[in-house]
């Protein structure tokens, strides 16, 4: 466990080091909400309620997933694609300790440190937006905190597959972009909640990782879920975790058998 402590010192610091990426990081994340959340604004503005969600249930949706979104979708483990391409993987792998585990402290120091600021951020846009918020129950909060804990390890595992198929491509761009950006921003619901779409296409979403992600744990939040369905949507992330994690192990020891790396 010593060694696994070491590592997430050593990427606290490398933070402090690049500090101007880090801020940069994070003004655009910022920037990206003040935009969506001024946009929903606009097009509930004069009305009391759009489609199920009362206003402030709007506004909840978007503010409670700001803190969703900085715990649960901040990875280091982007860098997997970039380390098996320039041959960096090869030190790790000599080296006694848990490739996946290393990566992982990594990953939790990554979403500690974004919390952190975002905490800040978070103050500023109560202040900016003075946003109208739900408060859920006892119950519903305990489900949604179990719910964030599900989503951050689901989530890791999933990002896990997507740099692992680095394995059998050429680039890790593509894949990260489309299947790490692309689809968990739109199908998780960060933008629109899923029950703004087609029917039969958020039928189809539900039999996929995102929306457990994002959209259940904000409607648990919301008490837009009774405790039997959102316990129903817990046991679903559960299965979507375990998949998850399934897969990425598979990809690791088949990808390990195929890594080649040259030079001295």
């Amino acid at each position: 466990m010593v060694k696994y402590v070491r590592i997430a010192i050593n990427t606290l610091q490398e933070y402090f080091v690049y500090r101007i990426n880090f801020l940069f990081w994070r003004v655009q994340v910022f920037v990206t909400f003040v935009i969506f959340f001024s946009l929903w604004s606009s097009v509930s503005a004069g009305q009391s309620s759009l489609g199920a969600y009362s206003i402030p249930q709007l506004y909840s949706y978007f503010v409670v997933g700001y803190v969703i979104r900085a715990f649960v979708f901040t990875t280091r483990t982007a860098d997997i694609g970039g380390d098996i391409q320039n041959g960096n993987l090869s030190s790790l792998i000599i080296k006694p300790i848990g490739t996946i585990k290393y990566y992982f402290s990594r990953d939790l120091v990554d979403k500690l440190f974004n919390l952190f600021f975002m905490f800040w951020e978070f103050l500023l846009i109560l202040f900016l937006f003075k946003p109208v918020l739900v408060i859920p129950s006892v119950l519903n909060f305990v489900f949604f905190l179990l719910f964030l804990l599900v989503s951050t390890i689901t989530f890791f595992f999933y990002s896990l597959i997507i740099s692992f198929l680095t394995f059998w491509s050429d680039n890790a761009w593509p894949s990260r972009f489309l299947f790490g950006v692309v689809f968990v921003t739109l199908f998780s619901g960060q933008y629109v909640p899923l029950d703004f779409l087609p029917p039969f296409l958020a039928r189809i979403i539900d039999y996929t990782p995102y929306p457990y992600m994002y959209y259940y744990p904000v409607r648990i939040w919301l008490g837009q879920t009774s405790p039997e369905m959102a316990l129903t949507h817990l046991m679903g992330g559960l299965v979507a975790c375990l998949g998850c994690f399934v897969v990425a192990q598979f990809l690791w020891l088949k990808g390990k058998h195929k890594y080649q790396s040259y030079g001295n």
